[in-house]
């Protein structure tokens, strides 16, 4: 009996465990003229610790490592871009987690 009470318990901390573990935060994807950034709201992620990708395929992503924190008001991603739909994504390194269920379609309509 303890040893089932044991392992019920064993493998209620690894979901627990798994399923969580990443930062909270929250934020917006914005295209200002020809540059891509994240705006803030709350919570935050150490530099070193998050990747970001834009693309012009959505689901395609090819994650850039970053040096600065996520943290308010917002980070610059990319600059200098051309006129284009651009599909934009966040993900914790540590985790794996990605923040946005959905890729974020930004437009960019000037360069």
């Amino acid at each position: 009996m303890l040893a089932a009470v044991l392992v019920i318990v064993a493998v209620a901390i690894y979901y627990v465990t798994r399923a969580g573990g990443y930062p909270v935060v929250s934020m917006n994807a914005e295209a200002v003229g020809d540059t891509i950034r994240l705006d803030v709201l709350s919570g935050s992620i150490a530099a070193g610790q998050w990747q970001w990708s834009v693309s012009t395929s959505a689901n395609t992503y090819d994650w850039q490592n970053t040096t600065e924190a996520l943290a308010a008001p917002s980070v610059a991603l990319e600059n200098g871009l051309a006129p284009n739909n651009y599909y934009v994504n966040v993900k914790h390194k540590t985790t794996g987690h990605i923040y946005f269920s959905s890729d974020q379609v930004l437009t960019v309509t000037s360069s």
